[in-house]
């Protein structure tokens, strides 16, 4: 992918046209003092790259400029985007000028839809319907397209976020943002492909339509298995209601005899013969279950008698420290002989506290027995009927019979053929199988990717040895979960607790140029080869009077520090600018600074913009501003 900014342009609201040129295969500066519009300029790519939200200046900029444009260079074709005025962050334009030769208008005017216009860029970014997330968040829907925007996250360094310690990307406080970064940056390093992704969609959404078919056939199953034991239930109903006789054993039997009484409506007179069964399984799980009360008792007692012996062990325990520190001073044989003992007794105490006896594990194999024959019993009971010696008169019987007749009826309705939904499993297998051929596992990929990227910003890391100090030395780790970089000790296994944003403002700086040349090394048709970096010099001369004098900062030897790691700055971008053109590769670099021209005089890739000094040379210049 090719891409670089020719000309930012902003036509006035007095009919001037303030114009910024860059250069391609360069490190563009803009620089000058503080308050000049230098920030804005990110604000401005970003806001005719459709952006949604905005924080340019509305007093300086906003009141002064109609429209916003941008000509670039991208995949070999020229195009020319300009957005309408900005009027503040609730009111953004959704008027649009395009050129697709290049051209700069005079004046521009709407002629085309923020969508269509959407469409075109996303085009260049290879993005097509097919390439969308195939799993959602809280906020990003599942198979929703990916936006071109997201993947110019990988291309700008803000101000709010170039030495933070914790996030290293910008727009981490939008949770739009931090979800899609997870989800595309297999893409933008090459890990994987649009393709591969996708089929990993399906592959996981296979996978859960056949645990959720294996579920419905796992309960019809489950239906099939209760259907004797609702069966029988059934039966033991019709026998305590004295419907059909006790007597009859044979289940099919009792089912069709009530069948037919249902059907007939006649029910025959029953001679009532007592059973003890009932009341014998009854009797049955009272005695296991006391059996089971009994051994878990004696169970408890064992665990209390075991506390009672770690108590005795730790009131014991000082008498090994008398022993080994003391018995040199103690004379008295008898005492000896019984610190002696209490050692001994002590030893004896703590085998038992470690030593389960056999029949402890017999306890706990007999309670599990117990259990399980008092399941089979409370199951026997469940399906035994209990017959009393009273008759049933008929009103009675015959609202039974209909309670029966209801249950019956739902019992037998159950469908408990798995024929179809077997044949659903089958086909999702089939078709899982065939996808997961296809699935290229990206696991070592990923390792691999993210090995050599290691080794990408450790070339950088290298060249920031004088700014990084002690960290100079130490090894790149980049955790991919994350997305951030630590740096780690040489055979250290924890990454080292960075505090000084100094540092984090080189491993920024590190991270971005190792990740875009192993970016541009895969050829990723997703990342632009482009970063804006606003203001490295942060850390150092924020807030100072004298942050654009370099011979002024001279006179001040807190500054001469300071001064040195901002030429470490520019010799790294220098540096990288070098490796890139060397391996005939392409690059821009645009760079807001509030430093002046003698810190990268060693530097050949530099090219200076403009200079804002707050005079008559800003952004919007003084005599452009609206009073």
């Amino acid at each position: 992918m090719t891409f670089y900014i020719e000309k930012l342009v902003l036509w006035l609201k007095s009919g001037n046209v303030r114009t910024l040129e860059f250069k391609n295969d360069k490190i563009n500066v803009i620089t000058g003092n503080s308050k000049t519009g230098k920030t804005a300029i990110l604000e401005i790519i970003d806001y005719c790259f459709l952006g949604s939200k905005s924080i340019i200046s509305e007093e300086k900029i906003g009141t002064n400029v109609l429209w916003y444009g941008l000509k670039f260079n991208i995949n070999d074709k020229k195009y020319t985007i300009a957005r309408g005025e900005y009027k503040n962050s609730k009111e953004l334009s959704s008027e649009y000028f395009f050129s697709a030769t290049g051209d700069i208008p005079l004046k521009p005017t709407a002629t085309i839809s923020e969508k269509s216009l959407k469409e075109i860029i996303e085009k260049e970014f290879s993005i097509n319907d097919s390439v969308s997330f195939p799993f959602g968040g809280k906020k990003i829907k599942k198979d929703s397209r990916i936006s071109f925007r997201y993947f110019l996250l990988f291309n700008t360094q803000s101000g709010d976020v170039i030495n933070h310690s914790k996030d290293y990307f910008d727009k981490m406080y939008d949770l739009r943002y931090q979800e899609a970064l997870h989800r595309i940056f297999d893409l933008a390093l090459s890990i994987s492909t649009v393709e591969n992704i996708i089929l990993k969609g399906k592959i996981e959404e296979l996978e859960k339509k056949i645990k959720r078919l294996e579920k419905e056939k796992e309960k019809i199953e489950s239906s099939i298995e209760n259907y004797d034991f609702q069966l029988k239930c059934i039966v033991k109903k019709a026998k305590e209601s004295k419907i059909i006789s006790d007597t009859l054993t044979d289940d099919n039997a009792c089912i069709e005899l009530l069948q037919d009484i249902i059907r007939t409506g006649k029910i025959p007179t029953l001679e009532i013969i007592e059973n003890d069964k009932f009341q014998n399984l009854q009797d049955e799980k009272q005695r296991i279950e006391i059996k089971i009360r009994k051994l878990e008792q004696y169970k408890k007692s064992l665990g209390q008698y075991r506390e009672i012996l770690k108590m005795s062990a730790n009131s014991l325990s000082p008498v090994n420290y008398v022993l080994q520190n003391f018995s040199s001073n103690i004379s008295n044989e008898e005492y000896l002989q019984f610190l002696n003992i209490l050692v001994d007794e002590l030893e004896i105490i703590k085998q038992n506290i470690r030593c389960k006896q056999p029949f402890e594990y017999d306890v706990d194999d007999k309670i599990k027995e117990l259990k399980l024959e008092l399941k089979s019993i409370c199951h026997e009971i469940d399906i035994t009927p209990n017959i009393d010696d009273k008759e049933w008169d008929a009103p009675k019987r015959f609202i039974a019979v209909g309670e029966l007749k209801s249950e019956l009826r739902l019992l037998l309705n159950q469908n408990f053929d798995t024929t179809e939904i077997e044949a659903k499993i089958q086909k999702a297998n089939d078709s899982l199988y065939e996808m997961t051929s296809k699935y290229i596992d990206i696991s070592e990929k990923r390792k691999n990717t993210i090995k050599v990227l290691n080794e990408y910003i450790q070339v950088y890391i290298a060249i920031s040895e004088r700014a990084l100090g002690e960290y100079g030395h130490y090894k790149s780790d980049f955790d991919y979960d994350e997305k951030v970089l630590r740096l780690r000790k040489p055979k250290a296994t924890a990454p080292a607790n960075i505090t000084s944003s100094s540092d984090h403002l080189f491993m920024h700086l590190c991270l971005f140029l190792g990740m875009h040349q192993l970016i541009m090394d895969n050829n990723s048709p997703y990342i632009l080869p482009f970063l804006i970096l606003d203001q490295p010099s942060r850390p150092y001369f924020n807030n100072k009077k004298s942050d654009f004098d370099y011979r002024e900062s001279q006179n001040n030897l807190d500054d001469i520090n300071d001064w040195a790691k901002v030429e470490v700055i520019f010799t790294l971008l220098n540096k990288f600018m070098c490796n890139v053109l060397s391996d005939n590769k392409h690059f821009q670099i645009i760079l807001l600074e509030h430093v002046s021209q003698d810190v990268w005089t060693n530097c050949e890739h530099i090219h200076l913009v403009d200079i804002f000094d707050g005079s008559n040379s800003a952004l919007i210049p003084l005599d452009e501003i609206e009073s």
